[in-house]
Parts: structure tokens; C-alpha cells; sequence
């Protein structure tokens, strides 16, 4: 069953497109990751889906309903949550309970079990004016957890947290998974797209480009090295030579798969050859690399992203063919 079901969706504004005859799906159960750059229609999508906005063609199910009708089923946590800060955590959630005909000792017992999941049961009494970035965004996943909703919609929980609220945040969302909520989670955080997602579609101007399973992106286990200066072809010799899956673009210089005792070769080599070395810093794997390849508009290498669909490029492929 789908948890989501969208064909052909067009939104525009003030005649300029945001979505394109976007397509996709989401199964029960499934948690998948919308990646996209700024503007590429993910937040409009999401408002699509609470029935904030009325599609200009196309159409789209949520929970096999029409959005308006599927909003008691539905947890939203939207980027820009604004809050009622002179109130307390606890005060905000039972505020916010109320508008869902919660009341009484279930409504106590239902806030109390949320913030002991977000883990603010200490920070339950504090107003929230007092809480962090990070707080902010757990009482939000709190108030979209209330009506215990079958699909949880969220919208870059990461942002704005720093590298500890990243990993409490994933860790969060990591939970919900293992409870069975269906998420759809927009995001530029790429390891939290990893680390929590089973699936990941790429939106680039207003339509799926890419989409693909996330367990087929296996990690990679290389490094670059950037230096500070470019170097003569002359290195390239002495590359291949050290081990032939080394390539050079420019001034970086990439070990597909890295072994320390080929990083100390690599660095002698360059410190030998009076290479001054920039950084030296991990490959983030392939996610990475489709994401960047989608959106310049390149197809990603099949050995690097197997089992990809590109519809965009499918599209494309078919209009030229009937041209």
C-alpha cells in the first residue's frame, strides 16, 4: 500500500513552475528521503501534501485520502516552526492537543510519554524561550507526534543544529523508524538521508531526477587529498604507478578505496616531489557523488549508483525520441 501516491502534480506561482508533472511514491512503512537544491520544490511538495495548497494539476493521495481528509492521520513538522515560547514545553503540547479533541488524563499521559521520547521530561516545565535550537526542534517532532499519526512529514529537522544536535536529531528519527511511523523526510543533511532512509529520490526543478534504495549506495572508503599548488601531468605517471584506481582532477587527487599503508605511499610521493598538501579528507560516499552528478545534470556512473531510476532522464530521452 502506498502511503503516498503522486502523478503528474503541477503547483506554479505567479506562472512560474515549482512542480512539473512530478510523479512518485511512498510505501506504508517506508521512511524516504527528498533531497533537492534551495527551490526545487521540496517545502511546496510538503504543503501540497497537508492540503495547505490546492495542486494546479495532477493528483496526490496521502494515506489513500485527499490531503484535506487525511490531516488527523498526519504529523507535520514543518522548518520554520514558531512557537508560543512564554509557555512550557508541556503547556505548548497540551495547547496544541486541544485543537485534536484531546483532553484529560489520556491527553497527560500521551504528553508525558512524548517528552520522554524526545527526551525533554527534565525540560518539560521550562518555558521554552529558554530551550536551545535543538529543544525547539524535539518539541516540534513532539506536537507532529501527538494524534499518533500513520505518516510523520518533515521538513529539514536538522537545520540550524549544530554537529551534536545533528547526531541527537538522527538518533530521534531513528526511533521513530523502529516504531513503524511511514517518514518523508526533506533534507540537505546527507548522512541523515543515509543513516535513517530506506529510500532517497533527488528533486531538481520541480521533478524527480533520480531515485534509488539507499542500501544500493554502498559507502565508500576513500580520501581525497587537494593541494595547495597544480601539479605537472609528469604526477599522473607517478600515480598510476603507486596503484592505477588513483585519478587526479586538477588539484585533487582521489584513493577510490584507502588503505593506510597507500595514504603513507601517496603522501610520501607528493612530499617527495615538493607537493604542498591543502586537505586531506574522506570521500562522503556515493550519495554524494549522485547527488552532485543529478543535479549538474550529469547521469551517475552506473558502478557508482547501481539500480538509480532517472526519470527526468527517461523523460528527456523519450521526447527526443519522438521528436
Amino acid at each position: 500500500m502506498s502511503a503516498i501516491y503522486i502523478e503528474g502534480l503541477r503547483k506554479s506561482y505567479d506562472m512560474v513552475p515549482v512542480l512539473r508533472g512530478l510523479s512518485m511514491s511512498v510505501d506504508a512503512g517506508q521512511v524516504y528521503g527528498l533531497l533537492g537544491p534551495n527551490g526545487a520544490g521540496k517545502s511546496t511538495l510538503l504543503h501540497l501534501m497537508m492540503g495547505f495548497l490546492r495542486p494546479d494539476a495532477g493528483r496526490i493521495e496521502v494515506l489513500g485520502l485527499a490531503p484535506m481528509a487525511a490531516h488527523r492521520q498526519v504529523g507535520y513538522l514543518p522548518e520554520r516552526l514558531r512557537y508560543h515560547t512564554h509557555c512550557s514545553g508541556r503547556e505548548y503540547l497540551r495547547y496544541i492537543g486541544k485543537f485534536g479533541d484531546e483532553h484529560g488524563a489520556g491527553l497527560r499521559d500521551r504528553i508525558t510519554a512524548l517528552l520522554t521520547l524526545v527526551g525533554l521530561e527534565e525540560a518539560a516545565d521550562r518555558r521554552m524561550k529558554t530551550y536551545s535550537k535543538g529543544m525547539l526542534q524535539r518539541i516540534g517532532i513532539a506536537q507532529a507526534l501527538l494524534s499518533d499519526p500513520d505518516l510523520l512529514l518533515i521538513d529539514e529537522p536538522s537545520s540550524g543544529l549544530d554537529p551534536a544536535g545533528q547526531v541527537e536529531m538522527q538518533e530521534l528519527l531513528l526511533e521513530l523508524r523502529s516504531r513503524g511511523h511511514t517518514i518523508f523526510l526533506c533534507s540537505h543533511q546527507l548522512d541523515e538521508i543515509t543513516n535513517v532512509c530506506d529510500r532517497v529520490g533527488i528533486l531538481v526543478r520541480g521533478e524527480l531526477a533520480a531515485e534509488t534504495s539507499v542500501a544500493n549506495l554502498p559507502g565508500t572508503e576513500g580520501i581525497v587529498i587537494t593541494l595547495v599548488e597544480m601539479p605537472a601531468e609528469d604526477l599522473d605517471y607517478g600515480l598510476r604507478a603507486l596503484d592505477p584506481t588513483i585519478t587526479r582532477e586538477g588539484r585533487r587527487i582521489t584513493i577510490p578505496v584507502n588503505t593506510p599503508p597507500l595514504q603513507a605511499r601517496l603522501l610520501q610521493l607528493l612530499l617527495d616531489e615538493g607537493f604542498t598538501v591543502a586537505s586531506l579528507q574522506p570521500t562522503l560516499g556515493t550519495l554524494r557523488d549522485l547527488y552532485l552528478h543529478v543535479v549538474s545534470g550529469n547521469i551517475p556512473p552506473t558502478e557508482a549508483a547501481p539500480q538509480v531510476t532517472m526519470p527526468l532522464l527517461d523523460t528527456l530521452l523519450a521526447e527526443e525520441e519522438n521528436q
